[in-house]
């Protein structure tokens, strides 16, 4: 993960000689799907990254305006069913290609993808069909890159308005990690650092609407759940209510200190969903999100560029309409200083 980002702060450098803008949120849309490429599937995805990118864009954002308007079915080729099959076909080749690129390895290798490929039913002895693996792979190519891209994306629009927060998470990856690249043993010792990440993701959870169905018939205030019904819940309206909140639409990441995170309801904070839903790759989300985010923060500040109108757009995640274009700003360490001053 950290080596995938540093190498992605060296394409930086010259951006930021230039002083050119960068749009964040397509650079870490990038980024996470040659992490999550890189670590599940042991593949470079670089070449594919605005490929898969436009692809999941498209594919998301007509199938939101399909659930809100499911008319006419998606089998017939309207403009709007052609360019979302256009999309899943995009996707489909490079999902394609990834796995014909396993099939011909000589040597074998403990990836997900190989695994998928290898793994046969207990039962039949019969392997996954490609169609099968095609879904597995794009399943977690989803909820690997787009979720991570876009919670990363709102953390740095945050810090950019929080200079006070901004200054205490630099303060302690100067302490804790120095000139050191961070790693997953520096996590346990970076707390402020996760307190960013989870009030980022209380603030705007990449997916703000989750869906479940009543396997029971149930009364919530009053009102009858049949057996069934389809049951919406909002992680962004429940985090920020405010019986559950003090001051639910401020940034403060005080609040996730273990003190005072074990004073609140369970579900009052569900970013990744939970029970038996829980999402199952919760913890390699908050582990990406923290190394990217003390990666990136040890060498850059990205203050926004001026005269932007952010605005949230829900698709079926939570993502800036437009994107959000940032300056890069070097940080200049002064020597044997346990701080740094920015330029």
């Amino acid at each position: 993960m950290t080596e995938v980002t540093a190498a992605m702060l060296v394409q930086w450098q010259s951006i930021a000689e230039q002083g050119r803008p960068l749009d964040i949120a397509e650079e870490m849309m990038r980024l996470t799907l040659r992490i999550i490429g890189q670590a599940l599937f042991t593949v470079n995805l670089s070449d594919e990254s605005d490929t898969v990118g436009q692809a999941f864009t498209t594919v998301l954002t007509l199938l939101g305006s399909y659930l809100y308007l499911s008319f006419p079915p998606l089998g017939v080729p309207t403009p709007r069913n052609q360019r979302m099959k256009a999309g899943i076909q995009a996707l489909d080749a490079v999902v394609q290609r990834m796995i014909v690129r396993i099939r011909q390895r000589q040597v074998e290798r403990e990836d997900l993808l190989s695994m998928l490929l290898q793994d046969q039913d207990e039962e039949t002895g019969e392997r996954m069909s490609d169609q099968q693996v095609r879904d597995e792979v794009l399943t977690f190519l989803f909820a690997g890159h787009e979720t991570t891209a876009n919670a990363l994306t709102w953390a740095w629009y945050l810090l950019s308005q929080h200079p006070e927060v901004e200054r205490r998470l630099r303060a302690e990856l100067d302490e804790v990690l120095g000139n050191q690249m961070p790693s997953l043993e520096h996590l346990a010792r970076l707390p402020y650092t996760h307190m960013v990440t989870e009030e980022t993701l209380r603030l705007y959870p990449p997916g703000a609407m989750l869906m479940r169905r009543a396997i029971a018939e149930d009364v919530i205030n009053g009102y009858t759940i049949p057996v069934g019904s389809l049951v919406f819940l909002s992680p962004y309206v429940t985090h920020r209510h405010p019986a559950y909140w003090d001051e639910p639409e401020v940034f403060n990441p005080e609040r996730f200190r273990p003190e005072r995170a074990a004073t609140r309801h369970r579900y009052a904070y569900f970013p990744f969903g939970g029970a038996p839903h829980l999402c199952i790759g919760n913890h390699f989300a908050m582990m990406e999100a923290q190394l990217v985010l003390a990666t990136i923060a040890q060498h850059y500040r990205l203050p926004l560029v001026a005269g932007q109108h952010v605005e949230p757009q829900v698709v079926t995640t939570i993502s800036p309409r437009g994107g959000l274009q940032v300056a890069l700003r070097r940080r200049v360490r002064r020597a044997n200083r346990a701080t740094s001053s920015s330029r």
